[in-house]
């Protein structure tokens, strides 16, 4: 390629002579090379250099970083229950399941993107499914935007009494759980009704080192912490099956899901060739990997089935290093809380003007998607409900006195049921399978499946990815009838 490449600077052979068939065999990168899109090898910069060089908006880096942003969240301190649930060996291989299948989704879409011209999540899946997709959509982001509130206000409720029970001298009624639910409702109910929030999107990567710091806590600690419950927990199980294990693929489902901003960020990605998007793909799947597995290995082998839904609930108020991180998690997730709840509030206003179908009480969204680094959530990021962009850097023209009116009561409602489900619910885990099993399970799998189909060559490769994509979509819904089932005590 470099030989052709000097041959054509020098004013060598004609495209359309002998050397046509050639050039067009080329793969793309050479071709590149050769029109001055890309330098050659001799001039282009090592692996160090360009990983410390100045991040190009659009380019792989920042591609990477939207959707790990997206990804890695809170679900994450959850990852070493997974291990209580199925054994450490099983658990391990879930997460492995989990990464393949979004890598499978998650170039699939970018590809679809950029071969269908579409820049939104909404507008792909309409492209499939026709008109009604925007309303089924806006449904599940709402659904999904307040179940993660309530998971937010459940991991609230494990962090601030553990903060509180530091001041010895504080009331015991403080360090109740209910106690701290109800204060961070109150603290965040300001910001829940501003219209514009896009401010608080500098908070968003406190969120992703906190979980860094976390995991690196949980890891330096887990030698002593085993050492230490070696003889007061029950030993390591390998693998364990029971319907647990449907509980816990659909936590691991939750924990890759960030395929709301796979399409807007194919869309936005310099030069979306196959290349690339395979870069994108694999290499943000292979570190949330990593980062899972990391801390659920260390998480489990430190309390082995004693692991609690939250990890962070099974070491001391006093572990100074933990409480650390406590502290600062709390800040990030009281910011986060309005940061996800925003895109939910607009998804359902727009389910209310579709089945009205009156004067909209929102103007549409914009077509093309924001930088979504800067406006990503911790676990997961809504779009707006018309064009699955993200929409929380962007103002709204003031509505009508009733439509204002509708959306504080929609607000205060929402806030209200959410602060009622996180006290009632057992446990951060619980909110996180059901969502994973339910609305995730739809984004990641059974959509980009059905878009296969669609909008994909029927090639055997693809009807294999398809049935794969299908399959584990079933495996991953079953765990809400069973976890009926348990609760209702059916079945153990």
């Amino acid at each position: 390629s470099r030989v052709l490449g000097q041959l054509v600077r020098a004013g060598g052979p004609h495209p359309r002579g002998p050397m046509a068939p050639l050039r067009v065999a080329m793969s793309e990168d050479a071709e590149a090379r050769m029109t001055g899109l890309v330098a050659s090898e001799d001039s282009r910069p090592g692996l160090v250099l360009r990983s410390l060089s100045h991040m190009t908006v659009g380019g792989v880096r920042h591609s990477m970083l939207t959707l790990l942003s997206t990804a890695v969240g809170g679900g994450v301190l959850s990852v070493s229950y997974v291990m209580r649930l199925c054994g450490l060996g099983l658990g391990v291989a879930m997460l492995v399941a989990g990464a393949l299948l979004s890598y499978i989704s998650t170039r699939a879409l970018m590809r679809m993107s950029a071969e269908t011209g579409h820049g939104t999540y909404a507008g792909l899946f309409s492209a499939c499914a026709g008109p009604r997709a925007g309303p089924v959509l806006d449904a599940m982001i709402f659904i999904y935007g307040n179940g993660v509130c309530i998971g937010y206000f459940v991991f609230l409720g494990d962090f601030i009494p553990s903060l509180v029970s530091l001041a010895h001298d504080a009331p015991s009624w403080c360090a109740s759980r209910e106690a701290a639910i109800g204060l961070a409702a109150i603290l965040v109910l300001p910001l829940v009704l501003l219209r514009d929030v896009a401010k608080l999107r500098y908070a968003s990567p406190i969120s992703i080192i906190a979980l860094v710091y976390v995991a690196a806590v949980i890891a330096a600690e887990m030698p002593y912490q085993a050492h230490r419950n070696s003889t007061k927990y029950s030993s390591v199980e390998v693998v364990r099956l029971d319907f647990h294990a449907f509980e816990a693929f659909a936590i691991c489902v939750f924990a890759f899901n960030c395929h709301m901003n796979v399409v807007p960020v194919a869309g936005s990605l310099v030069r979306p060739t196959k290349a690339r998007i395979f870069k994108v793909s694999a290499r943000v799947n292979m570190l949330q990997l990593a980062f899972y597995s990391l801390i659920g290995v260390s998480g489990y082998l430190s309390f082995h089935q004693a692991t609690e839904q939250d990890v962070t609930r099974n070491y001391p108020a006093g572990d100074v290093f933990v409480a650390i991180g406590r502290a600062v998690l709390t800040c990030s997730t009281l910011v986060a809380i309005p940061m996800n709840f925003h895109p939910t509030l607009r998804s359902g206003l727009q389910i209310r003007d579709y089945l009205s179908q009156g004067v909209p009480l929102l103007a549409p969204s914009p077509t093309a998607s924001p930088r979504s680094a800067s406006t990503s959530t911790p676990s997961a990021s809504a779009p707006s409900p018309q064009s699955g962009s993200q929409d929380q850097g962007v103002s709204e023209p003031a509505p009508p006195t009733s439509a204002e009116h509708v959306r504080i009561a929609l607000t205060l409602v929402c806030v209200v049921v959410q602060v009622i489900a996180a006290i009632l619910v057992p446990g951060v885990a619980d909110v996180l399978s059901i969502l994973g099993a339910t609305v995730a399970t739809a984004i990641m799998l059974f959509i980009p499946g059905y878009a296969i189909g669609v909008l994909m060559p029927p090639t055997a490769l693809n009807r294999t990815k398809q049935a794969f994509l299908y399959i584990f979509s079933l495996v991953s819904v079953m765990s809400v009838p069973i976890k009926i089932l348990i609760w209702a005590k059916v079945i153990g």
